[in-house]
């Protein structure tokens, strides 16, 4: 499913401007730019690494890894230490990039939503977590995942089916799609759905950990760039947390 909002906006720069520091006093040391995984009070860096090692299961020892969204390569090098893998980033932002590669990880630019050349390599699987939302021409991604990987994981935020408010959101980078249009665009893709949950519930703690992070950081400034962007999201999210969840699933996918 193609969305066309008519908005065209500039990712690498959403993704660049902002210090790596700046990331670190909000989402960890680690710089894992998604959801954690909480089911109790763990720390932010705890619940963050669960996500990722949720997967574990589905990401034998050794494999070779496609990271498609590795932001600041918190999973990848995750992956690496503690599953043996081989792991390539792609990533649209060129601060990523830099910072990836000061870390001898393997990572290249791409914006995948302007850029529609076949993905290199043959890749035992594919993680995108929290990414896809970013594409408009979802399904074409996911057709040039399949020619190159054979085992796909992916989280995504979505709409839930039957929302009606508007799906173009997080500073006009993202465009939401419901759960039954995601499940459609993989299986029109030739991707085989071996495993689906929603773990929003179990998300929602590294919301409050943000605020927090922001709170202390900032108190009541507005913060700069993307960062902004995200606590308004923080804030929307805590106004009405149950309604946020119902509303906007987080949706796990393993897929052969």
């Amino acid at each position: 499913m193609t969305m066309d909002t008519g908005v065209a906006l500039h990712l690498d720069r959403f993704y660049s401007t902002e210090s790596v520091q700046a990331w670190k006093q909000i989402i960890g040391e680690d710089l894992h730019y998604h959801f954690g995984y909480f089911r109790g009070t763990e720390t932010l860096e705890t619940g963050l690494k669960q996500t990722v090692r949720n997967y574990y299961p589905h990401i034998p020892s050794g494999s070779n890894v496609l990271d498609v969204g590795c932001g600041w390569g918190g999973p990848a090098q995750l992956l690496i230490a503690e599953r043996e893998c081989t792991v390539t980033g792609i990533t649209c932002s060129t601060a990523q990039v830099n910072y990836c590669q000061s870390l001898g990880l393997q990572v290249w630019q791409q914006n995948l939503d302007q850029d529609s050349r076949r993905i290199p390599g043959d890749y035992d699987v594919i993680i995108s977590l929290e990414m896809i939302s970013h594409i408009r021409d979802k399904l074409s991604l996911l057709h040039r995942l399949r020619s190159c990987g054979s085992r796909l994981i992916l989280s995504e935020s979505c709409a839930a089916d039957g929302y009606s408010g508007d799906r173009l959101t997080f500073g006009n980078s993202i465009v939401l799609c419901t759960v039954s249009e995601l499940v459609r665009n993989l299986e029109s893709a030739g991707w085989t759905i071996q495993s689906m949950q929603n773990r929003r519930v179990y998300s929602l703690r590294t919301v409050l950990l943000w605020q927090q992070n922001f709170e202390r950081i900032y108190g009541d400034s507005e913060p700069p760039g993307q960062l902004g962007v995200l606590r308004g999201l923080v804030d929307t999210a805590l106004r009405s947390p149950r309604g946020w969840c119902q509303s906007f699933p987080l949706i796990d996918i393993v897929a052969n």
